[in-house]
């Protein structure tokens, strides 16, 4: 299973967790003999100050992965964002629950604040299913609901991730694209706007696709525990999402660096 977490995209694109923890699952994957695995580092990413933001800011964010199998066929993966029970139906096809933290939105230092109130973090759980088509390219769904109380709906996520290698070179290129589809609930939480709280007119949404996303992450292996890390990827915000009035920006980019130390 590659460990693709890109449900975090919604929030505010892909964060360090969507990309370092599908590059260190495919390193744990290789190490058949281990029993369990641990990556820590730093990643120092640009990305939009929130969801729609034409502001960028930088933002240095700690790099945690972990995994344990508990049995042949089941193992638990763990990063500073999610938590990831899995099971192993066959060669190709896995399954399993997880729970993801979404990091709150502080749009009140934005020059478009007004437009919009800021956002607690939220806690969703919910179940996954991957197919692996090749060696290098697998395909998934994701499915998370709020247990929180943020923004009470639910996200789904559809995925792809294709690996390509480098042996010679010790670099590892994981190419991911994500396309979400979401709840009024959802939606209306990190793209609406409520006239009683912002003084602007409303603008309430249904129930559809928010946003797809594309991106890359480059490891270079510099040594037997330490890599290198890049990232860079693009989110358009689509649908009526792209209509809201804290939308400032309909395709939003973000890059990142950093290093990883596996144990």
């Amino acid at each position: 299973m590659k460990f693709v977490n890109l449900i975090s995209v919604s929030c505010s694109l892909l964060l360090s967790s969507t990309f370092i923890a599908n590059v260190h699952a495919q390193e744990n994957k290789q190490q058949q003999g281990k029993t369990w695995g641990l990556s820590i580092g730093q990643l120092l990413i640009s990305a939009p100050l929130f969801t729609g933001s034409d502001e960028y800011k930088f933002n240095s964010s700690p790099i945690i992965n972990g995994y344990v199998n508990l049995s042949e066929q089941s193992t638990l993966f763990i990063n500073e964002s999610d938590i990831r029970l899995n099971y192993q139906l066959s060669n190709k096809l896995s399954i399993g629950i997880l729970g993801n933290a979404r990091s709150e939105e502080n749009r009140s230092k934005g020059d478009h604040s007004n437009n919009s109130s800021n956002i607690e973090s939220a806690f969703e759980v919910g179940s996954y299913l991957s197919y692996q088509l090749t060696n290098q390219l697998e395909i998934g769904i994701d499915s998370l609901f709020d247990v929180s109380s943020t923004h009470d709906g639910w996200i789904t996520n559809f995925n792809a991730s294709y690996e390509h290698w480098v042996p010679s070179d010790s670099i590892a290129i994981t190419s991911l694209a994500g396309l979400n589809y979401a709840s009024s609930g959802y939606n209306n939480t990190y793209y609406g706007v409520n006239s009683s709280t912002t003084g602007t007119p409303q603008f309430a949404l249904k129930g559809g696709f928010n946003s797809a996303t594309i991106g890359t992450v480059f490891s270079y292996k510099t040594s037997e525990h330490l890599s290198l890390i890049g990232l860079i990827s693009v989110t358009q915000i689509i649908g009526d999402a792209k209509d809201s009035p804290i939308v400032t920006n309909n395709t939003l980019t973000a890059t990142g660096v950093g290093l990883v130390y596996a144990f």
